[in-house]
């Protein structure tokens, strides 16, 4: 016996599944593009939060050479915070009494955190509790100042 001769524009058995395929095809499509977005998202955060840490090191760095100067230092210093990006100053994340915890300080980027240390005890102008610099661009004033109460040198962050 011979067999059939069968031609594709004549074989019909594929086109009950064509539809499955498909849907299988547009889900996989869509996990995938599902899966790239997110990782783009967590790459973006990142970039935020390096060029953040970029900005801060040169806060940090400029606020310890005048906290090792003693009181009365003042220097002036330009930062641009990420979108997305807020630094406490002179603080954690756990919210502990100010004075004990003034040489921390961390990096919140959306609901994730970052505890750094420095040599420097960090203020608000008033000298009363920690500082918080928001997104954007900042001109801010370090000033060294000793605290009555604690007999520390403090650096006063306040935006000019």
């Amino acid at each position: 016996m011979q067999p059939k001769k069968r031609t594709f524009t004549k074989d019909e058995r594929a086109d009950d599944s064509l539809p499955l395929r498909f849907t299988i095809t547009a889900i996989l499509v869509l996990l995938i593009m599902g899966l790239a977005i997110t990782a783009i998202a967590d790459l973006k955060e990142k970039a935020n939060e390096d060029i953040a840490l970029i900005e801060i090191g040169k806060l940090i760095s400029n606020s310890e050479q005048i906290y090792f100067r003693g009181a009365g230092s003042t220097i002036y210093i330009d930062i641009e915070i990420p979108d997305d990006v807020t630094m406490h100053m002179g603080t954690l994340a756990d919210n502990t009494l100010w004075p004990s915890n003034a040489n921390n300080y961390y990096i919140q980027t959306g609901s994730r955190y970052k505890t750094y240390r420095s040599k420097a005890l960090f203020s608000n102008f008033a000298m009363d509790g920690p500082y918080t610099i928001n997104s954007g661009p900042h001109t801010l004033k370090l000033e060294t100042q000793k605290d009555t109460r604690t007999s520390k040198i403090f650096v006063k962050i306040s935006e000019t």
